[in-house]
């Protein structure tokens, strides 16, 4: 497992990256949602890494809307220890799913704000989905009319 701490700086840029939010056509009686966190890392050259986190909200059958949000972080290499591991061959993602820790929580609690945000913004009781990124997607069944 990799200790994050050790091989990156702190001080990591948080930006929003994208959301899409598409209205569609509900289908009446019971729906599924489905929450599902995705995690990609990109080396970007020697300098560090760039990490996406996307969160998305689908419903089964088609419900009133599809919702995906993402952040990304870029965080630098302590040059002092960025030689210790081959960054080209490691699962870096995989290694943020097991030990991300705050930068995990950091980057899931503001897809979760901002889903929270926009699923409020129409009048309705806003869809609060978990700050910390499950192991596995979240699946919950709601009723529409």
């Amino acid at each position: 497992m990799i200790d994050f701490s050790r091989y990156f700086m702190p001080g990591e840029r948080i930006f929003l990256e994208n959301v899409n939010y598409e209205v569609t056509k509900p289908q009446a009686g019971r729906l599924k949602m489905q929450c599902r966190d995705t995690i990609v890392a990109r080396l970007i050259s020697d300098r560090g890494v760039k990490i996406t986190f996307n969160r998305a909200l689908t419903f089964e059958p088609e419900g009133p809307f599809y919702l995906s949000v993402s952040f990304s972080a870029v965080v630098n290499f302590r040059p002092e220890t960025k030689d210790e591991v081959d960054w080209h061959s490691i699962d870096i993602a995989g290694e943020l799913r097991r030990s991300g820790g705050a930068l995990l929580s950091a980057l899931s609690s503001r897809a979760a704000m901002l889903i929270a945000e926009i699923t409020g913004a129409s009048g309705s009781t806003p869809i609060i989905t978990s700050g910390v990124s499950p192991k596995k997607a979240e699946d919950n069944e709601v009723d529409e009319p």
